[in-house]
């Protein structure tokens, strides 16, 4: 064997070396995601109403027609499994801004901190801490909430008021892996 055949038998043809760098590409894309992916924990959290809650009604000028809106105002908030959410989960309450000034949040006798607020139109949504964990199946925190109407008489009347939401959300670092059950939404019904 001379060594040019020894040379041509120990390179590679071009079409393979084009194919093996094809089939490398997504592998090494999908390995530099994966500690991407590692970094988040999976949770359940579930956001369970109580038989508590409250409501208002608002009537239109003429006295013909109203809207009657009510909400739970107390849940009981659980990690479905074994093991308990860590602190730092948050609950988000969206409601109409123009029904009500503000809303707030407790955990036992512990009012929840207010982390950020944020107004869309005429929706609002308040973001409250809650500084300890959600605890695993077969034990619970009790979270109550509640809104201001900045000192109005009676609701205001509109024909367009913005549900409200009650949502439970996982600490920075988790994903939920079931977020319907954690979410609460209450429509205003009109007569």
């Amino acid at each position: 064997m001379t060594d040019e055949t020894t040379i041509a038998a120990r390179r590679f043809p071009r079409r393979t070396v084009l194919k093996t760098t094809a089939w490398s590409i997504p592998v090494v894309a999908a390995a530099a995601a994966m500690p991407l992916a590692a970094a988040s924990t999976a949770t359940d959290l579930v956001l369970t109403p109580q038989p508590v809650g409250e409501g208002i009604t608002g009537t239109s000028p003429d006295g013909q027609s109203s809207y009657q809106l009510s909400w739970t105002s107390r849940y009981s908030a659980s990690t479905s499994g074994a093991v308990a959410t860590p602190a730092g989960a948050t609950i988000a309450i969206s409601f109409d801004s123009r029904v009500f000034a503000t809303s707030n949040a407790s955990s036992g006798p512990v009012s929840l901190a207010l982390a950020s607020t944020s107004t869309t139109g005429n929706v609002t949504t308040a973001m409250f801490t809650v500084p300890d964990p959600i605890p695993a199946s077969g034990g619970s925190i009790v979270i109550t909430i509640g809104f201001d109407a900045g000192g109005a008489p009676t609701p205001p009347w509109y024909t367009d008021v913005q549900p409200i939401t009650v949502s439970l959300l996982p600490p920075s670092g988790y994903t939920d892996a079931i977020p319907a059950n954690n979410t609460h939404t209450f429509s205003p019904v009109y007569s």
